[in-house]
């Protein structure tokens, strides 16, 4: 679909979590910009983190994550 200059596409945007059977608003999930890697001490962005998510009790657990920039294995 396309849209002209100043004009937006509006919504209102929700996920299903096959376990619970629920639909949540992708408002409501947490989010972060940025946290910082031990070793390099920079802030590291979202997008150069790679991390395995499981979740226990319907919450999201992340143990380590790696941080793409130096390779170090946080957490």
């Amino acid at each position: 679909m396309a849209t002209t200059e100043g004009e937006r596409i509006m919504g209102h945007l929700e996920y299903f979590n096959e376990t619970t059977g629920e639909w949540t608003n992708i408002e409501d999930v947490p989010m972060f910009d940025t946290i910082n890697c031990q070793l390099c001490n920079e802030p590291t962005e979202a997008h150069n983190i790679v991390a395995e998510i499981k979740f226990k009790d319907n919450q999201p657990i992340v143990g380590t994550w790696q941080c793409r920039k130096c390779k170090t294995v946080n957490g």
